[in-house]
């Protein structure tokens, strides 16, 4: 699916309304959703999420933007007032901002420079949404998918989600027109997860130790059995599968020594 459309985008924010109809479309937004939108900007996609959603929690840490976007959705707006009752304005850093206790979507074109952290904020928490839909640059979506290898944040984020790149978004579409590609990505939840709750922080260090001294977290016997069990030798982590990895994640909580896991608990938790 390639989303296209005659008119612009913004830089980070899109512009005409064409478009964004097709990707709320394509988001299967339903009168039963709360969906959460980052960074809001002028409102363009606020307003077409509303339209389809029980309700919209718009968050802009802008406070200009913030301004615009009251005034646009206060009740003096001529064009979208009669939305207000379904969107809810929150003007914050959304890395500090407490998630939803409730089931909710995401469907947002987020800031490309904060990518990671917004979507390790997502896989941290315990209620995570249901669905992503995101604006992405493709390099990042491709990274999160682990195409066409697995990366740290692939394997970081396949034990709950599923991740699928929609289609590319055509870079006229926007008005400052990016010399990187753009897609929309979707993120399915997995029913269950593959990793534990109590286990992540210990998945997540176990991980990131593993990209940066891959096997070493097994003592060299271990190492030795393991790398022979599951033709690892020669391999670097980007070239395991991510069923390698959870098979390895697993072998360590069984095997590990206490002296690899003081050395994992050392290891930054990003």
């Amino acid at each position: 699916m390639t989303f296209h459309d005659k008119s612009s985008l913004g830089q980070n924010f899109i512009k005409y309304p064409g478009l964004v109809r097709e990707l709320v479309v394509a988001a299967d937004i339903t009168d039963q959703d709360l969906v959460l939108e980052i960074g809001s900007g002028k409102g363009i996609i606020t307003q077409e999420i509303a339209k389809k959603a029980k309700e919209v929690w718009a968050i802009e840490k802008d406070k200009t933007l913030f301004d615009q976007l009251n005034d646009k959705f206060s009740p003096k707006g001529t064009s979208v007032g009669a939305l207000i009752s379904n969107v809810k304005l929150i003007n914050i850093d959304f890395l500090e901002f407490n998630l939803p206790e409730e089931k909710y979507k995401v469907l947002s074109n987020i800031p490309f420079s904060i990518t990671s952290e917004i979507i390790n904020k997502f896989l941290k928490t315990k209620n995570r949404p249901e669905e992503m839909y995101l604006i992405l640059q493709k390099e990042a979506a491709e990274k999160f998918a682990g195409i066409p290898k697995e990366t740290q944040s692939s394997i970081l984020t396949k034990p709950f989600y599923e991740v699928e790149i929609l289609g590319e978004i055509d870079r006229t579409n926007f008005t400052l027109k990016p010399q990187i590609k753009i897609v929309f990505a979707k993120f399915t939840k997995r029913e269950k997860p593959f990793i534990l709750e109590e286990d992540i922080p210990e998945f997540r260090r176990f991980v990131i130790y593993g990209f940066n001294y891959f096997m070493k977290a097994f003592s060299f016997a271990q190492r030795k059995n393991l790398e022979k069990m599951y033709k690892l030798a020669g391999k670097k982590p980007t070239e395991v599968s991510f069923d390698t990895w959870l098979i390895l994640y697993k072998t360590f909580k069984k095997i590990g020594t206490e002296k690899s896991r003081e050395v994992l608990t050392a290891t930054k938790y990003q």
